[in-house]
Formats: structure tokens, C-alpha cells, sequence
């Protein structure tokens, strides 16, 4: 029952930092008694590349103390509205901490007993032990042993420690003393080479006692994250605060996907600085000030799915930067194809972004290709052939409308009218049609582009290019048919 309760979750984000500890005797202490929020210093990362500042550091461990450093004043961050996360994060974490008896031995946990244990309960009174035991020894490297030692024994991993083990020490929020970030292995959940599941707390200490602050998760459904790796912990984005930036990976029946999570601990919450999710398969990625704003993006570069389910795919670069608050996702660049639905989407785009000579080169590319279109795939059937030059066509008369070139413009629909047709319902060649005559009329090339958008939304359903689509193929559509009214809608896809 646990598997299913928790291997269900497979894209989930949580990280923790442990250190070291002292066996004290004081009063409970609950999460809510933290501070505020600020750190730095990156930790390693084996396959990003990231901005030239951040130099690896090996996980430390700290200094036990006798006793607590008076905290400095320091400027709060302003309190934000609570999000659906935290009112899931609230019932995870222990409601009080105390010191475990001179004599504790810790034990490992019961399976999960589904006729009295609940998903919030089984991952608190995980939390609650693992807590117990760094107060019980203060040694964080032997806390994480004996938790490695309680993974199922079918696990596999590289190197000493597996994935989901691991804790670094820092300063999260600039209030002169330091916080736990630490990785723990996910209740009864073994680790293997594509999953290898893990918990990621933050613990502070009071008294020398440690404090489990906040346990950071990717999204409401899941709560441990996969083969959690800490890139950074430095002030990406200039905002004189510490972001964290930890990777996960994860892998379904055909693909892997590569994640990231950014975020800031104030003393209080945890905020997830991400607004778009930056995650993409089989993907390449970078973290590095590309436009000299002092502001590190995230530069992913992949995406192919390997299912053939997937259908006509090519590989994208995902641009995410700091805008309002967040990162989010800025661009959507596809790598260049020779397809013809790959010119024709290309020509599209081009239009759009008013680079006619492009628009035009990739478009008359699809339009004077010599012979019949034909790929490995067999996705060029001749109705899907004749329907993509159809649309290409139509782009070449949007670009010479807007340079008032009527004779070129006749030109390219002639070609089209020329070709062997064998489908009686390419709509695509009618909006042609349409266009030249609002054209001719008006002279208005948005107006004409218009027409031909209106004449294309009647006839939806022959305007398809494909007879099916893969789930990782690229889309047009109806609001992208004419490119130059910048619809801000997205209508239903061609």
C-alpha cells in the first residue's frame, strides 16, 4: 500500500540539510519558532552549467554549539498570501520538538497500515524520527547511514551514498545563524538508477536542539523528489536574497525528465520563485547571465520524448527568466527542420515576429519543393502534403500583401492552382482564394489575412494537417492562422 500511497508521487520536490547536533534537555519547540531569509554559496552540480560565480562546495558539516548566538535585526521579507503548498506542508511537519531520553535507540518505522495510517501521518512521524535522531547523536553523516541502511535491500545506486542522501549547512536567511538544508531517503522507497526518491527538509536549531522548519515539495500531490541534486545557493536573480536551486531527475516507461526547483527560505516559509515549471525530457541546461542584467536564466535545450507515441517531434531550447516576481517562461525556440510542417510552422512564426524575409524563405521552401513530399515516418500522406503547402502558400501571400507585390503574389497562388490535387476538402486552398480577393478589393492585407483566419474556423475539422497527432508534436493553431492580428486568445488546434 505505501508504494502505492508514495511511488505515485514520482515528481516530487523535497530536499533537506542536516548537521550536526547535541543531545540536549529543553522544553518542545515548534517549527513555527524560525527566523527570515537570505543565504549563499552553491553547491555542485554534475550536469548543468551554471554561471562562472558558482564555484562547487562540498556538503559540510557543521560545528555543534553550546549555545545560541543572539540574532541580528534584519529587514523581513514581506509576508505573502499562503498557497494551497502550505496548507499541505503544515501536516507533515512534527507539531513540537523535544529531546529523546539519554537511552533512545531509534528504531525503523512499521510499514504503512492503511486502516489507521494516513499519507500526512506516515510522512510525519518519519520526519519526527529523523528529527529525533539528529537530536539524539548531533551527527548528521550517521543519522543519514542508518536511514541509507533502512532502504529496501533490492536499492542500487552509484558511489557511496545513493542520490536522495545528503545535507548541506548555510545561513538561508541572513539572521547570522545557520540552517539545515537536507535530502533524506523517502519512507520505505528504494532507490534505483531512474528513481531514486528523497525528502527535503529544512531544520534550524534553538538551543541546541534541531527544528524541523519547512519540508519543500514540488506540487500538492507530491512530496519527495527524485535523484535531488543542490546546484546553487546564491542570489540568482539580484535580488539581495539567497535562492536555492536544486535538480531533479525522473524517469517514466520511455523518457526522462530533468526538473528544477528555485526557491527562498525566510525563517518562516519556504517560496517557490518559479511560475512556469521549468522542466524538459532528455534535456541539456544552463544557468548563466546571458543579457548582463545581473540575473542568471535557465537555459534548457532537448525535449524529445522517447515513446513513439510521441509522433513528429524536434528539439526546443526553453528560455526562463525573472519577470514579475517569478521565473517564467520567456521563450520557446525550435531548433530548425528541414520537415515541411516544420518549414511551414517556422514560417509561421517568422510572420508573426514581422521577420517577412525569413517568413518568406522558410514558407517558398515548402511551396517550389521539387517531387512529392515523403518521410521515414510516413506522416506526409499526400492529403497532409497538399494541405501543408496549402498553408505555406497562404503565408507567402500574407508576406507579399504586406510589400504590396500583387505580381508575386498571383505568382505563388497560380503555383498553388497547378499542382495535382486529389483532396476535395483542403480548405486551406479556398482561404487562398478568399485572401487574393479581399486583397484585390482593399488593398488591406490584414484584412485580407483576417479573411482567410475567418474562412479556416469554418472548416475546422478538414483544416487538420495530420490524420493523428503524437502527443509531442507541435502544434498550429486557429489564432496563429493569421499571424499578423496577434490574437491574444489561443483558438482550438488545426
Amino acid at each position: 500500500m505505501i508504494g502505492k500511497v508514495l511511488r505515485c508521487v514520482v515528481l516530487v520536490c523535497l530536499m533537506t540539510t542536516m548537521s550536526a547536533c547535541v543531545r540536549l534537555k529543553n522544553a518542545p519547540f515548534s517549527p513555527a519558532e524560525s527566523q527570515t531569509v537570505r543565504t549563499a554559496t552553491p553547491a555542485a552540480s554534475s550536469t548543468a552549467t551554471v554561471a562562472p560565480t558558482a564555484s562547487p562546495t562540498a556538503m559540510a558539516t557543521p560545528t555543534a554549539m553550546a549555545t545560541s548566538t543572539p540574532i541580528p535585526t534584519f529587514t523581513p521579507i514581506p509576508t505573502s498570501t499562503p498557497t494551497p503548498r502550505d496548507a499541505v506542508v503544515a501536516p507533515l511537519l512534527p507539531p513540537g520538538v523535544t529531546p529523546p531520553p539519554a537511552d533512545w535507540t531509534p528504531a525503523r518505522l512499521p510499514a504503512f497500515d492503511v486502516a489507521k495510517d494516513t499519507q500526512e501521518t506516515w510522512v510525519q512521524a518519519y520526519i519526527q524520527l529523523v528529527t529525533a535522531m539528529l537530536n539524539a547523536s548531533g551527527d548528521v553523516d550517521a543519522v543519514l547511514e542508518q536511514l541509507i541502511a533502512w532502504m529496501p535491500a533490492d536499492s542500487t545506486y552509484e558511489g557511496p551514498r545513493p542520490a536522495n542522501a545528503w545535507f548541506t549547512v548555510r545561513d538561508l536567511n541572513a539572521d547570522g545563524e545557520d540552517e539545515w538544508l537536507l535530502s533524506v531517503p523517502a519512507r520505505d522507497l528504494g532507490c534505483w538508477l531512474t528513481y531514486c526518491p528523497g525528502y527535503l527538509l529544512i531544520f534550524y536549531k534553538r538551543a541546541d536542539l534541531f527544528v524541523p522548519a519547512a519540508i519543500i515539495i514540488a506540487d500538492e500531490r507530491t512530496w519527495e523528489l527524485s535523484n535531488p541534486k543542490l546546484l546553487l545557493v546564491e542570489d540568482i536573480n539580484a535580488d539581495a536574497r539567497l535562492e536555492v536551486v536544486i535538480e531533479q531527475n525522473q524517469c517514466g516507461a520511455h523518457t526522462c525528465f530533468t526538473s528544477l526547483l528555485i526557491g527562498q527560505w525566510d525563517g518562516k516559509r519556504w517560496y517557490d520563485l518559479v511560475a512556469d515549471p521549468i522542466t524538459q525530457a532528455y534535456t541539456d541546461y544552463s544557468l548563466a547571465d546571458h543579457d548582463g542584467d545581473g540575473i542568471l536564466e535557465v537555459r534548457l535545450h532537448g525535449g524529445m520524448y522517447g515513446s513513439v507515441g510521441a509522433g513528429l517531434q524536434r528539439e526546443h531550447t526553453l528560455i526562463f527568466d525573472w519577470r514579475d516576481g517569478a521565473y517564467r517562461l520567456v521563450e520557446d525556440i525550435a531548433d530548425p527542420d528541414a520537415h515541411p510542417y516544420y518549414q511551414m510552422l517556422d514560417a509561421n512564426t517568422a510572420l508573426a515576429k514581422g521577420d517577412l524575409d525569413t517568413a518568406l524563405t522558410h514558407a517558398l521552401a515548402v511551396v517550389n519543393y521539387p517531387g512529392v513530399y515523403k518521410d521515414e515516418m510516413n506522416w506526409l500522406t499526400p492529403a497532409a502534403g497538399e494541405r501543408i503547402v496549402g498553408y505555406a502558400t497562404l503565408v507567402a501571400l500574407f508576406v507579399y500583401a504586406q510589400q504590396d507585390d500583387v505580381a508575386a503574389m498571383q505568382q505563388v497562388y497560380a503555383a498553388l492552382l497547378a499542382r495535382p490535387h486529389t483532396l476535395s476538402d483542403n480548405p486551406y486552398l479556398e482561404a487562398a482564394r478568399r485572401m487574393l480577393e479581399i486583397y484585390d478589393a482593399s488593398g488591406d492585407a490584414l484584412a485580407a489575412c483576417v479573411a482567410a483566419e475567418e474562412l479556416i474556423a469554418g472548416r475546422v475539422s478538414e483544416a487538420t494537417f495530420f490524420e493523428w497527432y503524437g502527443y509531442g508534436t507541435e502544434r498550429l493553431t486557429l489564432d496563429r492562422v493569421c499571424p499578423l492580428d496577434r490574437a491574444a486568445e489561443a483558438g482550438p488546434e488545426l
